[in-house]
């Protein structure tokens, strides 16, 4: 079973989002927008070499306006996805 399999169990375009207390720690320093997080969960490809099994993603998405590229651990759960961390790279 590899992790992307997890997303079969919960629709991420409704699904709820919650966020660990980790991120906010961190969103002063890595100047992060929560709505980009939210985006690039929703929306963003999946980073297979940082996912691990059973159910821990990364998801990845590059934002053209900001010029940045968004990259998201999160824990899929049977009926919501738990943002762990999310960092920043600069362009694609």
């Amino acid at each position: 079973m590899q992790a992307t399999d997890a997303l079969d169990w919960i629709d991420r375009k409704i699904a709820e989002i919650t966020f660990h207390p980790h991120l906010f720690t961190r969103q002063i320093d890595r100047n992060f927008d929560i709505d980009f997080v939210e985006e690039t969960v929703r929306t963003g490809e999946i980073a297979e070499e940082k996912c691990e099994e059973p159910n821990k993603l990364c998801f990845k998405k590059y934002h053209g306006k900001e010029k940045r590229t968004y990259f998201v651990i999160a824990v899929i759960h049977n009926d919501f996805i738990e943002v762990k961390t999310t960092w920043l790279k600069q362009g694609k």
